[in-house]
């Protein structure tokens, strides 16, 4: 772990970020919050962000983070919110402000935040994406099942760590396509399953869309739609599809590189069965 004047070095299994500038309580919170993931700075990461304190209006009324705003291309990406701001260019490098007048907690869920709209809009340029999913591993391999909020995500993955399944997480999942296959990463992003933050790269095995029914079943699921699904479940950077080709590319890598099926289930384990069965 670096920290103190060089920030934070993270190693996001295999994707490295460095945070610079942050308050000293906040840069405490998310090296211990982060720790499974701390890594010795060697070299020049993927994603360097310089945070800093700026004087901005307090933000009024709760906490909103789908109220983010962005402006998106090839050249660059800013994201801005009640409580802060990022701005990311094409080399990696992102400076990100959170208003001085925020509150603490407030201030730590809104660097997250905006980290992870950084993060997303760099993923393209390894073929990679962060994904609105749940992903789970069994016997070496990953099962990415993506969906919006209430869909059954967080069912899926207790459902399968009831079978011994490891869960990635039950919310976000990154995908990264840089060593050729596409892996899901280990990463300690939003999850509501205990012990879901360790690294980690596995092959994905199939990309998954839930449907809900009293049998277990995978069917097919047409291309067209397989990567309309995948486009719907992009957070933070899917309106950039047209002004930036990296995002359709990694779409597309997906789409073509992996099985995708429709999952039928219910509040059942019998799936994962299935997925054990998958072909490989």
């Amino acid at each position: 772990m670096s920290a103190g004047a060089e920030g934070v070095a993270i190693d996001l299994s295999g994707v490295a970020v460095r945070v610079r500038g942050l308050p000293g309580p906040l840069e405490a919170r998310l090296a211990r919050e982060w720790s499974a993931f701390l890594s010795v700075d060697g070299g020049r990461p993927f994603l360097d962000v310089t945070a800093s304190l700026a004087e901005m209006e307090p933000p009024v009324g709760p906490f909103a983070p789908k109220a983010m705003r962005s402006r998106l291309d090839l050249e660059g990406a800013s994201f801005s919110m009640a409580e802060g701001d990022v701005a990311v260019d094409a080399s990696g490098r992102a400076l990100l402000r959170l208003g001085a007048a925020v509150a603490p907690e407030r201030g730590w869920f809104a660097f997250l935040n905006l980290l992870r709209a950084a993060l997303a809009w760099r993923m393209p340029s390894r073929d990679g994406m962060l994904l609105h999913a749940a992903g789970v591993t069994l016997e070496g391999r990953a099962f990415v099942l993506a969906g919006s909020e209430g869909s059954g995500k967080s069912t899926f993955a207790a459902l399968a760590a009831s079978r011994g399944a490891r869960v990635l997480s039950d919310d976000l999942v990154l995908l990264d396509g840089a060593g050729g296959a596409i892996e899901a990463l280990g990463a300690p992003f939003r999850s509501t399953h205990p012990g879901a933050q360790e690294p980690g790269r596995w092959p994905v095995a199939a990309i998954l869309f839930p449907s809900h029914g009293t049998a277990a079943c995978l069917g097919a699921a047409p291309p067209l739609l397989t990567r309309a699904r995948i486009t719907a479940n992009l957070p933070f950077v899917a309106e950039g599809i047209e002004a930036d080709a990296r995002i359709l590319s990694a779409i597309e890598r997906l789409a073509r590189g992996v099985p995708a099926r429709e999952l039928t289930f219910a509040r059942d384990p019998a799936f994962v069965d299935l997925l054990l069965g998958f072909p490989r």
